[in-house]
C-alpha cells in the first residue's frame, strides 16, 4: 500500500465579523502520513473525549481500514473493516470500536480491541428489524444503534442495546412519529414526502457525549438533537436552527463541556439548499439549554468536515477537504 502525505493540525483563529459571528483562519499546519489507496474521506467521522480521531477513506473498488489517530496526527491503529456495513463504527471509551455488519436481516455488532485486532462479535435482539445507518456506545457500555425499517425507508427506528447484545429499550422519537403521520396522511403526495424525509434519516448522526449521554441528531431544517441515557430515555431535546438561517445540516455533531457543536453546509448562493457546497457554518449551543453561544463561518483554506471539537476556547479540528487528507484546527481569539 502507498503512502500519501496528509496535512494536519491546521490551526484556525476566529475573527469576528458580525456581532456573534466569527470567521475560522488558519494559523498553523502539520503534515502527517496515512495509508492511503483510498482516496475520500467517509463521512461521518469521529473523535472521543481525549481527542483520539477516528477516520475512514472510501474507494469503489477497495475495502479501506479505520484509522484511529492520536489528538497531535500520530496514526495509532488501524481496523480492518472488511465485511462490514460501510463506515458505521463507533469508538469506544478505551480507543477500540464497535462495527456493525448485516446477515439477511441479522444485525451483528463486531468489537475491536483498542490496538486494532477483532475481538467478540454478538447479535442484537431486535424487534423491529431494520437497517442501521447510526452507531454510537455510551461510556457505560451500551449501544445505540438507529436506521430506518427495511420496507418502509421514511420510517425511522432507534434502539438501546447492552454489550452482550440484549435489548434495554426500542425508542419512539416524538419527531420520527409526527414525521411519519405527516407522510401517511399526505395521499397523492406521500411519495413526494417521503423523498424528502428519508435524506434526513440517512444523514442523521449519533455520537457519544462526554456527559455520558448519546446525542442523536435528525438531519431536519431546523436541526433536531436527542439527547439519550443508557436506558433508552430521551433526558431532552434540542433544535438547533442554522447560523443566520442559512444551510443545511452536515455529518458534524459534537458534545463536549456541555457544549453542542453542528456543522451546516452552504452553497455556492449561500443557502445550502442546492448548488455545490462552498462553505461551512458551526452552531455552538449549550447542550442542557438548547442556549445559543456562538456561531462561526470558514473561508477557503478552513472549509471541510468536522473531525473534533474542544471547547474553552472554542477549537474546532477539520478535514480541510472531502478528496484530500487535510487536517484544521480551529480557535476563536
Amino acid at each position: 500500500m502507498s503512502r500519501t502525505p496528509a496535512v494536519f493540525a491546521l490551526l484556525v483563529i476566529a475573527l469576528p465579523i458580525a456581532a456573534q459571528t466569527k470567521i475560522l483562519v488558519a494559523k498553523s499546519r502539520t503534515s502527517v502520513s496515512v495509508a492511503a489507496d483510498c482516496g475520500t474521506i467517509a463521512f461521518p467521522t469521529a473523535c472521543d473525549e481525549r481527542g483520539r480521531l477516528y477516520v475512514k477513506q472510501l474507494h469503489q473498488d477497495l475495502e479501506c481500514p479505520l484509522f484511529r489517530l492520536s489528538s497531535k496526527g500520530a496514526v495509532e491503529a488501524k481496523f480492518d473493516t472488511n465485511g462490514e456495513v460501510l463506515n458505521l463504527y463507533a469508538p469506544r471509551p478505551d480507543g477500540g470500536v464497535i462495527m456493525a455488519h448485516v446477515g439477511g436481516k441479522v444485525l451483528y455488532i463486531d468489537n475491536f480491541a483498542p490496538d486494532g485486532t477483532r475481538e467478540t462479535s454478538v447479535t442484537l435482539e431486535r424487534p423491529t428489524p431494520f437497517f442501521p445507518k447510526q452507531l454510537a456506545v455510551f461510556r457505560s457500555g451500551e449501544i445505540l444503534v438507529s436506521g430506518s425499517q427495511y420496507q418502509f425507508g421514511y420510517k425511522a427506528a432507534t434502539a438501546i442495546y447492552s454489550s452482550t447484545g440484549h435489548l434495554v429499550k426500542q425508542l419512539v422519537l416524538d419527531g420520527d412519529v409526527e414525521t411519519e403521520r405527516a407522510i401517511e396522511g399526505a395521499g397523492p403526495l406521500a411519495t413526494s414526502a417521503q423523498r424528502q424525509v428519508t435524506p434526513a434519516i440517512n444523514r442523521s448522526v449519533a455520537i457519544a457525549g462526554d456527559d455520558g449521554l448519546v446525542y442523536l441528531m435528525r438531519a431536519t431544517s431546523p436541526v433536531v438533537v436527542y439527547a439519550i441515557s443508557p436506558a433508552g430515555e430521551v433526558v431532552r431535546k434540542l433544535v438547533v436552527k442554522a447560523p443566520g438561517d442559512k444551510g443545511t445540516p452536515d455529518f458534524g455533531i459534537r458534545v463536549a463541556k456541555n457544549k453542542l457543536t453542528i456543522q451546516f453546509s452552504r452553497s455556492c448562493d449561500g443557502s445550502g439548499e442546492t448548488g455545490l457546497w462552498c462553505s461551512s457554518a458551526y452552531a455552538v449551543v449549550d447542550a442542557t439549554t438548547g442556549q445559543r453561544i456562538a456561531d462561526y463561518e470558514t473561508n477557503k483554506e478552513t472549509d471541510g468536515v468536522m473531525a473534533c471539537y474542544a471547547p474553552d476556547p472554542d477549537r474546532f479540528f477539520i478535514y480541510s477537504g472531502p478528496h484530500v487528507f487535510d487536517f484544521v484546527e480551529a480557535e476563536p481569539k
